[in-house]
């Protein structure tokens, strides 16, 4: 069964590095750290608790990407680029974690 902590912990810490990019921090050695942990992690997870801890992580980072829901980005000028910039930052993520989520698992 996979764990709901396991992917709000990850989807939380990637959607957090979104925002610190969207203020301009360089946030690229950290993006790439945090997607080597949640790989191995989502391994260990996977001999433990079931599979799909990882496909799990990017379908909610997919669905994270597509909400238009401003209060996600902080005051700026440019809500509907901040959005596209969010959107584009977590789909390169999902990228980055493989498209490992062919078959989507569900949170049951």
């Amino acid at each position: 069964m996979i764990e709901e902590g396991f992917v709000r912990l990850y989807a939380h810490d990637f959607t957090a590095l979104a925002a610190r990019a969207e203020t301009g921090m360089d946030v690229e050695a950290q993006v790439l750290k945090r997607v080597d942990e949640a790989k191995s992690h989502a391994a260990l997870m996977d001999a433990r608790k079931g599979t799909g801890h990882l496909p799990a992580v990017v379908e909610r980072l997919t669905h994270e990407a597509e909400r238009q829901d401003a209060r996600a980005i902080r005051a700026v000028d440019d809500v509907a680029g901040a959005l596209a910039r969010r959107k584009a930052f977590l789909m390169r993520v999902v990228k980055l974690l493989g498209a490992q989520a062919a078959a989507k698992p569900s949170m049951a």
